[in-house]
């Protein structure tokens, strides 16, 4: 029973790959490119290229990064079924694409396209970074529900986040998230493109702002 189970997943998991490959082919053709011009573009093998749209190869987060960078797609976009509403987007739990890297974090995408809002669970294990310094458009926002977090934005003080705190920061500055402590932590990061940051200098964060009876409590940062 197990086995058949287990091969069920796989055969799954084989087709989901398969609809990757083919979002990647119709990405491509929409740009009128060769396997190889696409491929030089990406940093990727034209081999390597051929394989993953064919649905014979499971690409790496890393891979998947630079083929969504290229055509500027969000990457559960890849992993999303078709649908023609745009009123309304139901992404159902199970739906919900969750990807793990190098056993030291992990990412849940809430929404499969990409847009101006891009909400993605992130748990960071101890010890743990969940990315190099990196710079986008925009703005970010994040929540920490468990454990704690360290927003470390370059020739900024780092600001340490715990259960319940929020912090708003500028996407185009350098920034990284750190779990410092020896338990896992667990954020909500909502990433806001194409809109401008209230403050242009620093980020803001507030700890615990509000008390449940709406009597305001002491800002841990204030505005500059």
């Amino acid at each position: 029973m197990m086995v058949s189970v287990a091969r069920r997943e796989e055969s799954e998991l084989q087709e989901d790959y398969k609809k990757v490959g083919e979002r990647i082919r119709r990405e491509r053709l929409k740009y009128g490119l060769t396997l190889s011009e696409a491929a030089k573009a990406i940093g990727l093998s034209a081999s390597f290229l051929s394989l993953l749209e064919n649905g014979k190869v499971v690409p790496s987060l890393k891979s998947l990064s630079k083929i969504c960078s290229f055509f500027s797609l969000h990457i559960a976009t890849l992993f999303e079924e078709d649908d023609n509403s745009h009123d309304v987007l139901f992404f159902p739990s199970e739906k919900q694409v969750e990807i793990s890297m190098k056993g030291d974090r992990s990412l849940k995408f809430l929404l499969p396209k990409k847009g101006v809002l891009e909400p993605v669970l992130i748990t960071l294990f101890p010890r743990s970074i969940h990315q190099e310094f990196t710079v986008h458009e925009g703005m970010e926002f994040g929540y920490v529900l468990r454990g704690e977090i360290e927003v470390q934005i370059r020739e900024r003080d780092p600001v340490r986040c715990k259960a319940g705190d929020s912090i708003l920061y500028r996407a185009d500055l350098p920034h990284r998230l750190v779990n410092p402590t020896d338990y896992p932590s667990e954020g909500l990061w909502i990433g806001f493109r194409g809109v401008d940051f209230p403050g242009k200098e620093n980020p803001v964060s507030y700890k615990k702002s509000f008390s449940l009876r709406g009597e305001k409590r002491e800002e841990s940062d204030k505005r500059s």
